[in-house]
């Protein structure tokens, strides 16, 4: 009988920002929780981290926690002791988190919240694959996914910049890993989602200015005239995270409608 090349199932994933909110990384933990991958959850949100955990293992799958903001250093040391200590082989990575300062044109961007973004947006996920790529390297193989954005391709304006900045280190930071870690059987990869509906962006769609001015410029630009949802990224971890993705390594994947496709054929 043939293997069938996108089964995980029995594969061990850690998934940053997999809280049970609503976002991508709640989706894509129970997408692998469905997969049967035993699963290693942490959030800063330590009732939505429980949550997640709970929802995991409803579904069958076996899923354990542990609250961390990926920015500290410390605590993600702590996050890696701990899953040490319970004997996790780890073959996935998954960075999910990100923080999006109030939008504010450039010049207005204060320095705090410039480096919030991208101590959490960047730093963090360096963090985090450093860690993974630490117990992967005995292993000689691993796979890691990283969430990034349309905005880290091209300029989204409307006061993104702090934001697309950190996505676009995000997507360089998967290359650089990529090719440094090819030879140990390592691949690293990004997802890059439009605008999808997570609890911020349907927190925003309440507001009639941004339904009557923003929405229809995002829309505009995905030729697909929807946003996307957070279980549409499930898939593509999925395959990217499967020997069906074995010769896969350092790429972008768009999960986006076709917005990249057009470009500046459409406004964003």
């Amino acid at each position: 009988m043939q293997q069938n090349i996108f089964s995980i199932s029995g594969q061990q994933a850690l998934v940053t920002g997999a809280g049970a909110n609503g976002g991508i990384g709640h989706a894509i933990a129970l997408g692998l929780a469905r997969a049967g991958v035993k699963l290693y959850l942490a959030d800063i949100d330590q009732e939505g981290l429980n949550r997640s955990i709970n929802e995991s293992r409803d579904l069958g799958g076996e899923a354990e926690g542990m609250r961390c903001d990926i920015a500290e250093e410390n605590q993600v040391q702590a996050l890696f002791d701990w899953l040490d200590s319970t004997g996790a082989q780890l073959d996935i990575l998954v960075n999910v988190p990100f923080a999006f300062p109030s939008r504010t044109r450039p010049h207005l961007l204060k320095y705090a919240d410039w480096l919030k973004t991208q101590q959490v947006s960047v730093t963090g996920y360096f963090l985090c694959c450093r860690a993974a790529i630490e117990r992967m390297l005995p292993q000689k193989r691993g796979c890691i996914i990283n969430i990034g954005s349309n905005a880290g391709v091209s300029a989204l304006g409307r006061g993104a910049m702090a934001y697309s900045c950190a996505k676009a280190a995000v997507h360089q930071m998967t290359r650089e890993l990529a090719v440094e870690y090819a030879q140990d059987g390592i691949r690293v990869n990004t997802i890059a989602p439009a605008q999808t509906l997570t609890p911020g962006l349907k927190e925003h769609i309440k507001n009639k200015a941004f339904q009557e001015q923003v929405l229809p410029k995002i829309l505009n630009g995905i030729p697909m005239r929807r946003l996307l949802k957070p279980e549409e990224m499930v898939g593509p971890t999925l395959f990217l995270a499967s020997p069906a993705a074995a010769g896969v390594t350092g790429a972008l994947l768009p999960v986006d409608g076709g917005n990249l496709a057009m470009n500046a054929g459409g406004g964003q």
